[in-house]
């Protein structure tokens, strides 16, 4: 016989997962979000803050969207967080048929989703999720999404080089390039330096193996153009 151990207002399953029957989910949001590049930045929390009892949680997703708003499952245990999305599931009819191996009968439990996912390849690619809970007492340690351990957002560069005691190639906290990046040849000469801001090209050039100017790079709508302004047989 199952039994539950009440403790105050907690109550500990037998799959050993703290229930709080306090904590409840207030709303829930979400929006298209263009400020990150989740391909760098990977899914993250992005802010969690407490006023008095009310947890508000902002999380980075990829963007997928449901045919259908889920519903959500949540346990909170020892400063972990794990949220579930719960979405309906239908059963169809069941198909028994015997197994000559087994020599049995076997039942087959067919399920039909009652919902669609749609990744759209034109809008962001991430979306911000706003979760509002009431009944905490402090901020999660550890947030669980879906399974996925959502650490928190970077707050500095994910990656950058040192060329010559410069910083260069920066990739920022957004996950976009920033500042002076510089490609080189095979042989090692410099071939391009570009300036971005926050993944935005601003300007650059293309240089030849002698450090010749060839080429002057812009930004333009669809894509990246280059100006020549010598021949590039002159490389």
């Amino acid at each position: 016989m199952r039994t539950w151990l009440i403790i105050g207002f907690l109550y500990l399953l037998p799959n050993g997962i703290l229930f709080s029957q306090n904590i409840r989910l207030i709303d829930y949001n979400f929006y298209p979000d263009h400020s990150k590049n989740i391909d760098k930045v990977g899914e993250c929390v992005l802010a969690k803050a407490l006023s008095g009892d009310t947890l508000r949680l902002e999380v980075l997703s990829r963007n997928m969207l449901y045919s259908v708003n889920p519903k959500f499952k949540f346990t909170y245990l020892k400063g972990i967080l794990r949220i579930d999305a719960v979405l309906p599931v239908t059963r169809l009819k069941d198909t028994v048929y015997y197994d000559k191996v087994q020599k049995k009968r076997i039942t087959m439990h067919r399920e039909r989703m009652d919902y669609s996912i749609s990744v759209s390849g034109l809008g962001p690619k991430a979306k911000r999720e706003v979760f509002r809970f009431k009944g905490f007492h402090s901020c999660p340690a550890t947030i669980y999404l879906n399974n996925t351990l959502y650490p928190n957002c970077p707050q500095k560069d994910i990656e950058y080089r040192v060329y010559k005691g410069q910083i260069i190639n920066r990739m920022n906290a957004n996950g976009y390039k920033q500042g002076l990046w510089i490609t080189f040849y095979e042989t090692g000469e410099i071939h391009e330096k570009k300036q971005y801001n926050n993944g935005i090209l601003l300007s650059g050039k293309t240089f030849d193996k002698n450090g010749k100017d060839l080429h002057y790079v812009s930004e333009s709508e669809g894509g990246i153009v280059s100006v020549q302004v010598d021949s590039l047989f002159n490389k």
